[in-house]
């Protein structure tokens, strides 16, 4: 067995780190887990985007099933009608409402899914 000889005048060159000096660099997940000011205005931030969502889409349900009383009191006659053996007010609930109600959860969960995918991405950007 032989030994390699050392090769004289080898040296180890790193690059500069990017970014300015004392600049904080890009949030990481240890940011979330440690006692870090810095993973409190993270966590924060998600939640208030998440809050924000949630009340507005509350807002647009509760206005969207709030309406049916005012629909009714407007349209006093269409409460006794029936199409079909079927009261009108039943049939609105039924095939109006609900697919309205089902359209504003699908987007609610597309919405609140892209808000957790934008926050992972933003703790998954290498430093």
């Amino acid at each position: 067995m032989t030994l390699d000889p050392v090769r004289p005048g080898r040296k180890v060159v790193q690059a500069p780190q990017a970014g300015l000096a004392g600049s904080r660099p890009l949030p990481g997940i240890s940011d979330l887990s440690a006692d870090d000011p810095y993973g409190d205005v993270l966590i924060t931030g998600l939640i208030r985007a998440q809050l924000g969502l949630t009340i507005g889409f509350g807002a647009l349900t509760v206005a969207v099933i709030g309406s049916l009383p005012i629909v009714a009191e407007l349209f006093p006659g269409v409460v006794h009608d029936t199409i079909g053996g079927l009261p009108v007010p039943l049939i609105v609930l039924g095939g109006g409402i609900y697919p309205i109600l089902v359209a504003l959860g699908w987007s609610y969960v597309r919405l609140a899914e892209r808000l957790e995918r934008r926050f992972a991405e933003l703790l998954s950007r290498p430093t």
